[in-house]
């Protein structure tokens, strides 16, 4: 059998980590034994029992990158992988680099538009692409990420393997009650979006949509980050400290799905979306930006990938509007608020379309691929 390990940079509470992780117990669940390496030892997840896991440092710092290098090197010759697949970019590159010194199959997961992640450091981007001549294949988590990068990269064996959701672990966790300290939240109809607060996220542009709305509603935003003391100013200046709820980071987003009515992501871009396929396994009708990748994919999977919308577009599975546009977001927000017909075709259509990406389904492909056609 072959030997596959995971190399990724930590499991901290992202959408790409979360994904690994699922990939990883789906297959012990398969009875295959894959092993994780992770550069630092930072996790907000916990595995299953009994999975192998090595960890190269505590603290992963620009300073001890050749001390990484040389460590992983050192391991991945004493436990013979064959395949490795890397996700995060310093995970990657510290792979990528052992091409000269070891023999096996470099496959480099792309969860996210480089091009994007970049902006600014051309010179960084141009950096990595040379290196991804050492990779054998590329697995994009979008079609609209591949789209972005097909002429900028180098040519590889290319497959697409969207992003697993565990819908047991959502299933369990979502009926659980609303803490008693946020309960008055949920007696009108909650907005809810999730996501570090960022500049990717653009929570700024649901604020003011928020705002322009006037509706007797509220807005529930999950997470943390850098933007949170900017949203907050946001929020005191349109006067919504009693309409907007910033609930932090929570270990289980998903009972707050399902007491909200409506799930609303206002990224600039994504890689995929998880967390719109985790709304709607939480029976939540889904508005968000027609960022690039991922949301027309899982929204309007019929449709050009190309496509940039520039109104409220009523799609397949969800409602799509243009990026960083609080005022076509608004309108979004007050039709599906006042549609009650519209709320619950979009909620029966979300739990069909959530199907589409169950742990069993996205790890069988991954088996197929990696595993069974590596053999």
């Amino acid at each position: 059998m072959k030997k596959i390990v995971f190399l990724i940079d930590n499991l901290k509470g992202g959408g790409a980590e979360k994904a690994i992780k699922i990939i990883v117990e789906g297959l012990v669940q398969r009875k295959y034994k894959p092993i994780i390496i992770l550069l630092e030892n930072k996790k907000d997840y916990t595995l299953l029992e009994g999975i192998e896991v090595y960890t190269l440092s505590n603290s992963m710092t620009k300073y001890n990158f050749i001390f990484l290098f040389f460590k992983l090197l050192t391991l991945l010759k004493q436990l013979h992988a064959d395949i490795v697949y890397a996700t995060n970019t310093k995970a990657q590159v510290l792979l990528l680099l052992t091409k000269p010194f070891i023999e096996l199959q470099r496959v480099i997961n792309i969860q996210v538009d480089l091009t994007k992640q970049y902006e600014n450091r051309e010179y960084l981007f141009i950096l990595f692409a040379k290196l991804l001549n050492f990779a054998d294949s590329y697995s994009f988590i979008s079609h609209g990420i591949y789209e972005s990068l097909k002429l900028k990269i180098p040519q590889k064996k290319t497959v697409f393997i969207p992003n697993a959701i565990d819908f047991a672990e959502i299933d369990t966790k979502k009926i659980e009650s609303i803490d008693e300290k946020y309960q008055y939240i949920f007696t009108k109809k909650v907005f809810v979006t999730i996501g570090r607060l960022t500049q990717q996220k653009g929570q700024w542009d649901l604020i003011e949509a928020f705002y322009h709305t006037k509706l007797d509603a509220h807005l529930v935003i999950l997470g943390s980050g850098e933007k949170e003391q900017e949203l907050k100013a946001l929020v005191k200046k349109y006067s919504l400290e009693e309409k907007v709820f910033f609930l932090g980071f929570q270990s289980n987003p998903f009972k707050f799905l399902y007491n909200a009515d409506i799930f609303v992501l206002s990224s600039l871009w994504e890689g995929f979306g998880n967390v719109i396929v985790e709304a709607m396994r939480c029976e939540l009708p889904v508005i968000s930006t027609d960022c690039k990748s991922g949301p027309r994919e899982i929204l309007a999977p019929d449709t050009d990938i190309t496509l940039d919308t520039q109104r409220v577009e009523m799609a397949k599975f969800g409602i799509l509007t243009p990026v960083a546009n609080p005022i076509i977001l608004a309108q979004a927000l007050s039709e599906i608020y006042y549609n009650d017909d519209l709320a619950k075709n979009y909620r029966q259509r979300s739990i069909q379309r959530a199907k589409d990406y169950s742990k069993e389904l996205i790890v069988e492909e991954f088996e197929n691929y990696f595993i069974q056609s590596m053999k």
